[in-house]
């Protein structure tokens, strides 16, 4: 009867875990993305910008932007893309130009060598 009573206290406490971590925003979810509202039921609106690029060697070059799959030459919204990087999407419309990074609050610098980085050789060890 002891390990019954056991059970189902543990079981109790799993079902208690469960409910609560149901609650918890999932932590892989990008920013941004659509969420049904709790008490509306309408849809969040989605932060604009580059989510995805795959760069094509050779071949079309795809980004996702605003949810959406475009390649050189197609269109977004009333813009044409003109160029896709690793960094950024070019459109270019009516307006003018606009770039729209993947990561628009970094960038990138780089690294520059220290005279100790420089002097040492690959597979060397000072003994």
């Amino acid at each position: 009867m002891m390990r019954h009573d056991l059970l189902l206290l543990l079981l109790t406490g799993l079902a208690g875990t469960a409910s609560a971590l149901a609650q918890m925003p999932d932590p892989t979810r990008p920013p941004g993305v659509l969420m049904p509202e709790a008490a509306g039921g309408a849809a969040a609106s989605v932060e604009s910008g580059v989510q995805t690029v795959i760069l094509r060697p050779g071949g079309k070059s795809v980004a996702v932007v605003n949810g959406q799959h475009v390649t050189v030459g197609g269109k977004l919204g009333d813009k044409r893309v003109v160029k896709i990087t690793e960094s950024e999407v070019v459109l270019k419309g009516e307006s003018g130009r606009e770039v729209i990074k993947v990561t628009p609050d970094i960038e990138k610098v780089p690294v520059k060598k220290t005279a100790a980085a420089k002097r040492r050789t690959t597979g060397t060890t000072e003994k």
